[in-house]
């Protein structure tokens, strides 16, 4: 049993660090907006970050297409989509709402903290320049 455990965390940790690019502050650096409209708006267009921490990293990047300071709130998870990640196949995603001065209906954002593949910033949106 002991060396069951130990099996899985060493996997687990193992699986993490491959899984995720990081920079040494442990934030995932914007580079591009994305041409998809609806990248990130959709379920089945999730942003996958890979992890929770990288969720809040990239919300943290994120502003107004003119640089407006947005503000953010995480709704809650759910909205199951297949993953190669996760130990049931199936990654529970995370739906962010995001508003900034200006805006006239908020935009809704769908993260994925269990798979990962470089982010990229959603149509209608900035990010700040790290």
């Amino acid at each position: 049993m002991k060396t069951l455990l130990t099996s899985l965390l060493i996997f687990s940790i193992t699986f993490t660090m491959l899984a995720q690019e990081r920079t040494i502050d442990e934030r995932i650096i914007l580079t591009e907006i994305s041409t998809d409209k609806a990248y990130g708006t959709k379920p089945k267009t999730n942003i996958k970050v890979g992890s929770i921490s990288n969720e809040y990293a990239f919300i943290a990047q994120l502003t107004g297409p003119n640089g407006e300071e947005i503000t953010a709130r995480r709704l809650g998870s759910g909205w199951p989509v297949k993953s190669k990640s996760s130990p049931f196949g199936k990654a529970m995603l995370d739906k962010w709402e995001i508003t900034y001065e200006g805006l006239s209906e908020p935009i809704f954002l769908y993260l994925n903290g269990y798979d990962y593949q470089k982010p990229k910033c959603p149509m209608g949106l900035g990010f700040k320049k790290l």
